[in-house]
């Protein structure tokens, strides 16, 4: 046979090979399917039915006043946006509003807040403040925005309106651009800030199922509430189990958010989407073992560590299985899943993921957080609050803030609601680290470090900390109007400087600076950081030579690796803003834009009906109520908004002077520190008050400014132990 007849006859008896194997395969599959017929089941979840709704954020908004600007204020243009804020300090009772508007020192601003999903009554939350496009203020640097209402924002034709509801209430210390100096290329970074935990929320806001329209229906309504229920409940003040979903017609079911993911929605969403729907308890056994294989496998183990976890307790022993697996996902997508359900078995593998894997950190952080009553996922958390990455001590910091906030390690000292300083124990390299989110909180690792000298830094206008080369203290000057400047020295130590300007009256933005201007000066005997938060979507090597050598900025060209989560869907332990986003719902237009009718006709009603009760009132009772309703102006509770002339030209002649300059500037402090120092003077020095007018039942708006923000709104702080 020649050669080519012999390729031709062998490719032939290949090709019937390969087809006699294939009908073999294909065979026995249908003969073990054949033979599995009790073993497989189709279960359907409820992803199949419904979508969550509600996890978007609500845009509120609001027209305030700002105090304590120092000359770099103004008198706002008419607009609507003045109209409103008159309305606003007429329905306070304030009197001279024009003249109070017009002073250098104050500044009408627009409030901006984004209520999160899942947020309860009394939870405070971010504020972002701005002025106006058409402002004549030129900064917002030292002030303190005044207690303003917050309502919802609904969009018709181009045109923003607010609802009536109040949603929140906002005011504080405003934070304004880290960094700028007066008269900088920067200077547009001052016409905006944020107040960190600046709004309170006035309501509870729960997440929506919403049907398919495919699947519409009252009996369905009541499957999914059922299904959801059975998995997730909680318990009342009275220790009665109270559901978590409940149906509310063919296509909506409320839900709760259960405690395990309040700071994390996108798994709450994920959990529930993964729930079975009438599913029998022979077929959750079935369905089990098959996921059980499959989590071993690292292509599946993600979709079925989160189907088991959405099965509930009946599921650990499979979870803990896979904890014994050689891959890396494999374990840590079990221990997840284990920290969920409440149990503290893959804590080691969820310390390793947050220590040694970047790709992981964030997730492995939550997961720590809602280990409760387990002593091994505090020590873990304690344990990362040594290691060299600030952004990994200060996720630690917060995870277990969440998961204990009375834990000793935290060591918070509170400065009268401005903000909290914690000194953290570390036998890492010293470090400090501040935040423009969540709360107004400093974090120094290592009780014990100092600064580099010299140094010449200001918290605020008021505070001066100055230290010569070679020296062990330092001095810290407070200037005040009208009195010689108040000196002490004190150890160089950072927390020594911190503690004495809270305890002088600084505020959160004010000791910020003080910080920033050290870091800029290499003050800093270790890291320095602002909001160094872990990260979602980053990539995990999957090869152990370069997992080794992998960074937390690794490239996404890199081979061997894949990208772990969503840089979009943070857990809200960790969430951000989207700054594109904020530049489009803050624009000058949408800003300018805002319409109060709503707010305005509710107002009017209330008004009417609190005029008509007083009126039905007896004789003496009205006078009463109308005394006790009386404000007290600016001039009554000593503050003052507008500036005298002949505290600004002392101010201008003493210019050269620095500090006499310092010492003129207090005559336009804010008001939010004034407030502050008087009260506390008044109760640590004991001297009577000066007696102006009887005293109110009721404290007026212009009270409010003498008092930390959130006096008559915010909820009393927990005792700390």
């Amino acid at each position: 046979m020649s050669m080519p007849g012999a390729a031709a006859l062998s490719d032939r008896f290949s090709r019937d090979k390969k087809k006699d194997e294939a009908e073999t395969k294909s065979s026995r599959r249908k003969k073990e399917e054949d033979n599995d017929f009790g073993n497989k089941v189709e279960t359907p979840l409820l992803s199949e039915y419904m979508s969550v709704q509600g996890n978007s954020l609500v845009v509120l908004r609001g027209v305030g006043l700002v105090t304590g600007l120092n000359g770099d204020g103004g008198d706002p243009s008419p607009s609507t946006l003045r109209t409103q804020l008159q309305n606003e300090m007429l329905r306070r009772g304030v009197k001279d509003a024009k003249k109070i508007l017009a002073s250098r020192d104050t500044a009408l601003v627009v409030v901006t807040a984004y209520l999160p999903a899942m947020v309860h009554k009394g939870q405070k939350f971010d504020v972002r403040v701005a002025l106006p496009p058409n402002s004549n203020a030129r900064s917002l640097k030292g002030g303190w925005l005044l207690e303003t209402r917050l309502f919802e924002e609904q969009n018709f034709d181009g045109r923003s309106s607010l609802r009536a509801q109040e949603y929140a209430v906002a005011g504080g210390a405003i934070l304004t651009g880290l960094g700028v100096r007066d008269k900088d290329e920067r200077q547009a970074e001052l016409m905006n800030g944020s107040i960190p935990g600046g709004a309170i929320s006035k309501v509870d806001r729960d997440l929506r199922i919403v049907l398919r329209s495919d699947k519409k229906g009252t009996r369905n309504s009541q499957r999914i509430a059922n299904a959801v229920s059975e998995r997730f409940h909680r318990y009342n003040k009275y220790g009665q189990r109270v559901a978590c979903a409940e149906a509310k017609d063919d296509t909506l079911v409320l839900l709760k958010t259960h405690e395990q993911y309040v700071n994390n929605f996108p798994r709450y969403q994920a959990v529930i989407r993964n729930l079975a729907l009438n599913e029998s308890d022979v077929a959750r056994r079935m369905r089990m073992e098959v996921l059980a294989r499959d989590i071993l496998e690292p292509e599946k183990c993600q979709l079925a560590a989160l189907q088991l976890e959405a099965i509930g307790s009946d599921s650990i022993p499979f979870l803990k299985d896979a904890l014994e697996s050689e891959n890396f996902e494999v374990r840590f997508m079990a221990a997840q899943s284990l920290a969920y359900l409440e149990d503290p078995s893959g804590v080691p593998v969820l310390l390793e993921a947050a220590r040694d894997q970047p790709a992981f950190r964030i997730y492995a952080m939550v997961a720590l957080s809602v280990v409760r009553n387990d002593a091994d996922a505090v020590l873990a958390l304690r344990e990362l609050m040594n290691t060299d990455s600030l952004e990994t001590r200060y996720g630690a910091f917060r995870a277990l803030k969440e998961l204990d906030p009375h834990d000793p390690a935290l060591n918070p000292i509170s400065f009268k609601n401005r903000y909290t300083l914690h000194v953290i124990e570390s036998s890492g390299e010293p470090m400090v680290h501040v935040t423009r989110r969540r709360a107004p909180e400093i974090v120094v690792f290592g009780e014990k470090q100092g600064f580099n000298l010299p140094l010449v830094l200001n918290a605020g206008r008021n505070i001066r900390v100055k230290g010569e080369e070679g020296s062990s203290t330092l001095e810290v000057t407070f200037y005040q109007l009208n009195a010689e400047p108040q000196r002490q020295r004190i150890p160089n130590n950072i927390v020594q400087v911190l503690a004495t300007c809270g305890e002088l009256g600084a505020t959160y933005p004010d000791v910020v600076q003080l910080l920033v201007e050290a870091d800029q000066q290499r003050n800093f005997t270790g890291e320095f950081g602002i909001d160094r938060l872990p990260q979602a979507g980053r990539l995990y090597v999957k090869d152990s030579d370069e997992l080794a050598a992998a960074t937390e900025e690794d490239s996404k060209d890199d081979k061997g690796s894949r990208q772990i989560g969503n840089a979009k869907m943070l857990p809200e332990m960790f969430d951000v803003l989207d700054e594109e986003e904020l530049k489009e719902n803050e624009s000058a237009e949408k800003l300018l834009k805002l319409d109060f009718q709503e707010v305005n006709k509710r107002d009017e009603k209330e008004a009417k009906l609190k005029g008509r009760v007083i009126d039905e009132l007896p004789e003496g009772d009205a006078k009463n109520s109308e005394k006790s309703e009386t404000p007290q102006t600016p001039d009554e509770s000593g503050v003052r908004l507008d500036s005298d002339d002949s505290d600004s030209e002392s101010s201008e002649d003493s210019s050269n002077n620095d500090e006499a300059s310092m010492q003129s500037s207090e005559s336009k402090s804010e008001p939010g520190m004034d407030s502050l120092t008087e009260t506390e003077d008044s109760v640590e020095n004991d001297e009577p008050a000066e007696e102006t007018k009887p005293a109110s039942n009721r404290w007026g708006w212009w009270d409010r400014i003498r008092r930390p923000f959130g006096g008559l709104s915010e909820p009393e702080p927990a005792t700390e132990p």
